[in-house]
């Protein structure tokens, strides 16, 4: 089962966008979950407490139109693939900068929808048993990889959070505790009060610290010594 967002402010296109897309959805023996929405402003509002797969988006819409829509998509989600269904192929270039999966002409919707479709089950199917966190923070939901993060450092009341491939760290208001809470069925251990560490990426610990595959040294609690060591093999071991 998968949950689909469709935002289009044609009502009129919606139900038969939405009828098209689960049928060829269906065919591939792929269930789906679909809501529509009528503008963006909605689709980002259900989106702070809603994870979608995918989104189906229009360009041409009042207010925020459809570009904008995904870049503030992209702002706070980086695993939601982006799919658009619009007749303004003109803007096709510009859709690029949120990397959407692909671009589905309204007037050749079935043969579109169905080539992505492939490429959906192609490329990202695999993510399926990804495991996600998502950290609430007071405007909107984060939701990220557990296996992208590497480790996350106290910074008073904002904490950073580094990811896997990008050089600077994310930022997050909540408390350490609440994040080691968050964190700990996903394998990241609390190895010092200022520091969670996602075991994936520990390369070995040390007397005092802990060294990352790529590297970095990160400091080991005087208390936390055994804890860490304990925690870390019996995760290893699952």
């Amino acid at each position: 089962m998968i949950k689909i967002a469709l935002c289009d402010d044609d009502k009129k296109a919606l139900p038969i966008i939405a009828g098209a897309a689960e049928s060829t959805f269906r065919a591939q023996r792929i269930h789906t979950e679909l809501q529509c929405f009528l503008n963006g402003e909605e689709l980002l509002k259900a989106m702070e407490h809603t994870h979608f797969q995918i989104v189906l988006l229009d360009i041409d819409m009042p207010g925020l139109d459809g570009i904008e829509v995904g870049k503030r998509i992209r702002e706070g989600n980086n695993n939601t693939c982006i799919i658009y269904v619009s007749e303004c192929e003109n803007r096709v270039f510009e859709s690029f900068a949120v990397q959407p999966l692909g671009f589905v002409r309204k007037s050749n919707f079935l043969n579109d929808i169905a080539a992505v479709v492939q490429l959906y089950i192609k490329n990202c199917m695999q993510d399926q048993n990804v495991e996600y966190i998502k950290f609430s923070t007071r405007n909107s939901i984060l939701t990220l990889k557990s296996n992208q993060i590497r480790y996350i450092e106290g910074s008073r009341n904002y904490q950073k959070i580094f990811l896997t491939g990008q050089q600077e760290p994310m930022e997050i208001k909540m408390t350490m505790e609440k994040l080691e809470y968050l964190t700990e069925p996903h394998g990241f251990i609390r190895i010092h009060k200022g520091y969670l560490v996602n075991y994936l990426y520990i390369q070995r610990i040390q007397t005092n610290h802990l060294i990352l595959q790529d590297g970095i040294t990160l400091p080991i609690g005087r208390s936390k010594m055994g804890e860490v060591k304990s925690k870390f093999i019996s995760m290893l071991g699952n």
